[in-house]
């Protein structure tokens, strides 16, 4: 280390004297039996000797939340909703857990605060979730449910998390050991998986019969598609974005099939689950009746359409709901979306 290195480093540690001490607690647990029954924050210190020393110093420094923070020495915790490892690793989302890539250690601690923020309280299992996907609306859904019936979440352990290419976290899974107050028993051979919520939308005209209605889908090649020609046929729609699923089903109908729509003419159907024994996010289904005039427009508009840079290309297609059943082109989520609009009540 060259000298401005050392009395920067001096410096720092002269200074914590004077740092506000109106501000929470932060613990060192060096194994999970010593992590505290609840915390705000938890990060796991990937880094040995005088290094981890001072990463410990700087972060009881710059923790400034009333919360606790625990900081758990080792890679094989259960517990951290964040990773400093030093020397870095490339930075991004392990399992679920924010890693730090910064040049300094000083840089590494900020950004791994930074990302925790204040932190949630949690105790028991919760402690287990990392902040990032406790954060996702869709895990917040699931919980709120669990906890409204009675139930304990006695542990939960990130086994995966995906990023789209914009960096938010986009998929996690956990596996999760929960006691069911109904039943009185503790299920623990599940994983429960979560994206984004969806938003589709159904454009129809209705026929002379129902299977003569027409229905636009959306071919588009994606990676898990079955259907005989190796594409996946879907209703416009996705997820993403700011403002309301109202806004977003406008958005998703223009970039994947180039009609621009009058959200006013948006009939809302609520959201359910569309994989309910595996991910906990909902489809939220709009629908709109067009006219003779806006069928004909699609015919020869067959596209491509799509976002280019998320790897998106579609093609708009018109089928009948005889030809849907028929050809087996979708999936039972949407036929039973299209179901909702043609032959429900709401």
């Amino acid at each position: 280390m060259d000298g401005n290195g050392q009395q920067g480093r001096l410096a720092f540690f002269a200074n914590l004297k004077h740092a506000d001490h109106m501000r929470g607690e932060v613990v060192v647990a060096s194994k999970d039996t010593e992590v505290p029954g609840s915390f705000h924050a938890a990060v796991g210190l990937c880094c040995e000797g005088d290094v981890r020393q001072e990463a410990i110093a700087r972060f009881r420094a710059g923790w400034r939340a009333p919360g606790r923070l625990v900081l758990v020495t080792g890679e094989d915790s259960a517990y951290g909703d964040a990773i400093l490892a030093w020397p870095p690793r490339p930075q991004g989302q392990g399992q679920g857990r924010f890693v730090s890539a910064a040049p300094t250690l000083a840089e590494a601690v900020r950004a791994v605060l930074g990302a925790t923020g204040p932190g949630v309280v949690r105790s028991g299992g919760e402690r287990e979730v990392p902040l990032p996907i406790w954060h996702t609306p869709t895990f917040r859904r699931w919980y709120a449910v669990q906890r409204a019936v009675g139930n304990r979440l006695v542990s939960a352990r990130p086994v995966w998390s995906f990023h789209a290419r914009s960096g938010p976290l986009f998929f996690w899974a956990l596996h999760v050991s929960v006691h069911v107050a109904a039943e009185n028993r503790t299920k623990d051979n599940e994983v429960v998986l979560s994206r984004p919520d969806t938003t589709n939308v159904l454009l129809y005209r209705r026929g002379a019969s129902p299977g003569e209605s027409l229905v636009v889908l959306v071919r588009e090649y994606r990676s898990p598609g079955t259907a005989a020609d190796g594409f996946v046929h879907e209703l416009p729609g996705g997820s993403g974005g700011e403002g309301t699923t109202s806004a977003l089903a406008v958005t998703e109908v223009w970039e994947e099939t180039g009609f621009q729509l009058d959200p006013a003419r948006l009939r809302h159907h609520g959201h359910r689950p569309v994989a309910a024994t595996l991910s906990v996010h909902h489809a939220h289904l709009y629908s709109a009746e067009l006219t003779e005039d806006e069928l004909e427009w699609f015919r020869p508009h067959a596209g491509p359409y799509g976002v280019s840079a998320d790897g998106e290309l579609t093609w708009p297609e018109l089928c009948t709901v005889d030809t849907i059943m028929a050809r087996r082109l979708v999936d039972w989520p949407t036929l039973g979306m299209i179901a909702q609009v043609l032959f429900g009540e709401g």
